[in-house]
């Protein structure tokens, strides 16, 4: 006599199986997914963040040269131009210039030369505007865009910010300070604690 198999028997049949491939296999996508997601955001993040601090760190500098400035060489009352000559109160700065070379912006103070951001930051425009009366202390607009450097053309690495502001020059300019060190005193304070 053939013994019969029980149905109720322990393991898997070939369809369970496919079944559970099936369902592990597609959560598995999807966390894949969700992840990968979450890696190309913070690259995005990254990337703006880079663009946005060295684009106000540029500004900044420009507009603290600005101040500093005696007179404006260039451009001229009324005129818009790619590049910003200051005639400053101080005979080793003379002239100090911010250029683009090579999608970076350059500082020229007299003979030294600088850059004021990085390789991979790349400024696309730059147009000083030199807005002042006859009778006035000098006034400057400045309008700024910065990018990411992506070479790549990546969509995750896009990123760009357009800055604009106005300037105002000190009468009769105002001599370069030497930088002051300050100490900064950080207090934690843990909610939990109460202190």
């Amino acid at each position: 006599m053939a013994k019969l198999k029980n149905k109720n028997s322990a393991g898997f049949t070939l369809v369970e199986l496919i079944i559970y491939i099936a369902i592990v296999g597609t959560v598995l996508v999807l966390i894949t997914s969700f992840l990968w997601d979450i890696v190309l955001g913070n690259i995005k993040e990254t990337a703006y963040r880079e663009v946005q601090q060295n684009a106000r760190f540029t500004m900044a500098k420009i507009i603290q040269e600005t101040k500093k400035a005696a007179g404006v060489n260039t451009p001229s009352t009324g005129v818009t131009s790619d590049f910003l000559s200051l005639n400053m109160a101080s005979s080793d700065l003379n002239p100090t210039v911010f250029d683009i070379d090579g999608g970076r912006l350059r500082i020229r103070r007299g003979a030294d030369i600088s850059y004021l951001t990085p390789e991979n930051i790349k400024i696309v425009n730059l147009q000083f505007t030199n807005l002042s009366y006859v009778g006035e202390s000098p006034t400057i607009r400045i309008e700024m865009t910065t990018e990411y450097n992506n070479s790549g053309n990546r969509q995750e690495y896009q990123a760009s910010l357009d800055l604009k502001t106005t300037v105002n020059l000190f009468p009769g300019g105002a001599m370069a300070m030497a930088p002051r060190v300050e100490q900064l005193h950080y207090r934690w304070r843990n909610d939990d604690a109460g202190e």
